[in-house]
């Protein structure tokens, strides 16, 4: 739903003074305020439609045939064996360089399936083209059906081929969605983790048994194969119920990598939001189906192993995280996160948290209310959607299955870094609610190159009637994706494109601080990754805000996953600039 500001029909006579001083003046084009975070609707833009399945899904931003801009890919729903309409084609849509898409779905060959929840995207084999892998959909809420995962391997002439089952990659069983990548162990090449929920036995007359999913770190061998080293790894999730002695989970949602104690190594933050109680028959017991779970933070030691340090980072405070939003937000050097929750949904209460990085292993929250008791949310984005120079948020999410919409569902929430860790919600950066429609993942990415990013949501269709499901009854006829273009304003900025010879082709985990001739410390930092937010992945390059005022010389630090720390000086601003590894200065940091 698109609402417009409101008007009033007259005007004061403050305001006719206001209207003849400017008549009276020279004719110049007006400057946007350099403090505006304005968004408008581009979705028509976007000829898609996601429906059924359990109607959690996710967005990728991927440059993949190379042009220098960002297209777009978006998983599709699934069928449920027809119980309910669905679309389950994935979308992928070419960006025309113009501002405008074209459809490639068919012709790129991503559009069959049976549907897709989540999305990464990574160069698994360094061919300097950017590959997909879907997560299937299913199997979490529905008893019967589960989609196959798909690992498509972009053949650099604009089509995929679904190379999953020679991959290593288990294509089905179990239920996955979220998902990243990162190159655990700086060989070159990157990684897959995929997060799994588990299945709630929430769908009456089919069996009530609840079930948990080990989460999956998979090894790249350099082939376009994976090893299984979950287990091994200690990265499962899986442990000893100590009322029942059965082997469950907290019920992963989220994932992201990233390395928080500054080793070079890429650590491992999962967002657990689907734990349940269950018997010793695996039954659902107590009046809840869900409670709340801590984060698992693992840390990498090195040597393809991990340890929890969850408790010792301070992230075990309980909630129904759900969406992970990484970066710097007080700009000291370390990278902090924000994750939603439940919020003030009145079925499942529990508020979103802002996590501050101390630099020192751990994390305090610092979220303040106005944030921290909003509505439920799915996905969440960071970027300085202002290039003011500090990360702002947005969130979105809703849960009709379980009831979850109207008040008790974000409508699209802006939030403007204020800075010292408080954030105030714009209300005038788009003209959106989206608390009726079904909202799960967000990406973030500048699709039309003007240095300010955009943001997508994801929406999906569905209708329901089935006495199985608690006699719920409903249609949400909305399966268009939201696409919100930034109109920007006359605040300067620097886009970053990394390309890794000696670390992975995209330059996933790199490290990047900003610094300019005047500070000798960093003013900002980023770091680049695959996967985030919920079931998404977001542009692999990184956008600097650099407010207005005269440009003082600006120079990188680029720290690469190979170990190599470059710096690169005199950046050009409001550009994207290419950084190859190999071609900057090299430094010994002690």
């Amino acid at each position: 739903m698109i609402l417009q500001p409101k008007r009033t029909d007259r005007k004061t006579i403050a305001d006719w003074c206001y209207v003849i001083l400017l008549l009276s003046q020279p004719v110049f084009s007006q400057p946007i305020n350099e403090e505006e975070m304005r968004f408008e609707d581009k979705s028509f833009l976007l000829d898609f439609t996601r429906a059924g399945g359990e109607g959690l899904g996710g967005a990728a931003w991927l440059d993949y045939d190379q042009d220098g801009d960002l297209d777009l890919f978006l998983t599709g729903g699934g069928s449920f064996l027809k119980l309910t309409p669905g679309v389950s084609q994935n979308g992928l849509f070419k960006n025309n360089g113009d501002g405008t898409f074209t459809n490639v779905s068919w012709e790129a060959g991503i559009a069959r399936g049976g549907g897709n929840s989540g999305v990464v995207v990574g160069d698994i084999d360094n061919d300097g083209y950017p590959d997909i892998f879907v997560s299937g959909e299913g199997n979490v809420v529905h008893p019967f059906y589960k989609s196959f995962s798909k690992l498509l391997h972009n053949q650099g002439d604009g089509t995929f081929l679904n190379i999953i089952f020679r991959s290593g990659i288990k294509p089905f069983g179990g239920t996955e969605w979220s998902a990243a990548m990162a190159d655990i162990n700086n060989d070159g090449y990157l990684d897959l983790f995929i997060s799994s929920p588990g299945h709630i036995p929430y769908v009456r007359g089919f069996g009530s048994r609840g079930r948990s999913f080990p989460n999956r770190l998979y090894l790249n061998n350099g082939d376009l194969t994976f090893t299984d080293i979950s287990q091994s790894a200690g990265v499962t999730g899986l442990y000893v119920d100590e009322a029942t002695g059965r082997l469950i989970s907290d019920g992963a949602c989220a994932v992201v990598f990233s390395d928080y104690n500054l080793d070079n190594l890429p650590d491992i933050f999962v967002a657990n939001c689907n734990a349940f109680k269950v018997d010793q028959m695996g039954k659902v017991y107590g009046n809840a189906v869900l409670r709340a779970t801590p984060f698992n933070l693992y840390q990498n030691n090195g040597d393809n192993t991990f340890t929890d340090v969850s408790k010792e980072a301070g992230l075990e405070i309980s909630g129904f995280w759900m969406g992970l939003a990484f970066g710097d937000f007080d700009n000291d050097g370390h990278i902090d996160f924000f994750s939603t929750s439940s919020g003030t949904a009145s079925n499942f209460m529990a508020i979103h948290a802002l996590m501050h990085n101390n630099g020192d292993g751990t994390f305090t929250n610092v979220t303040e209310k106005n944030l921290a008791e909003t509505p439920f949310s799915w996905g969440t984005s960071a970027a300085d959607f202002d290039n003011d120079g500090d990360l702002d948020l947005f969130k979105t999410g809703s849960l009709p299955p379980f009831n979850v919409r109207g008040s008790d569902a974000s409508p699209g929430e802006f939030f403007r870094n204020e800075g010292e860790n408080r954030f105030v919600r714009d209300f005038e950066a788009a003209y959106i609610d989206l608390s009726e429609d079904y909202t799960t993942g967000v990406a973030q990415g500048d699709f039309n190159v003007d240095g300010f990013p955009d943001i997508v949501v994801v929406r999906t269709a569905f209708q329901i009637t089935l006495p199985a499901f608690y006699n719920f009854s409903f249609d949400i006829p909305i399966g268009q994706p939201l696409l919100l273009q930034n109109k920007g304003n006359n605040n300067n900025w620097i886009t970053v494109k990394p390309v890794g010879t000696m670390s992975n082709s995209m330059g996933i985990g790199t490290r990047i601080e900003l610094f300019s001739s005047t500070s000798p410390t960093a003013l900002q930092v980023r770091e680049v990754r695959a996967g985030s937010s919920f079931a998404s992945s977001e542009s692999p390059w990184p956008t600097f805000g650099l407010g207005l005022g005269p440009d003082p010389d600006y120079n990188l630090r680029v720290s690469w996953p190979s170990g190599l720390v470059e710096e690169y000086p005199s950046v050009p601003t409001r550009k994207i600039f290419e950084i190859i590894e190999g071609n900057g200065i090299a430094l010994t940091i002690d």
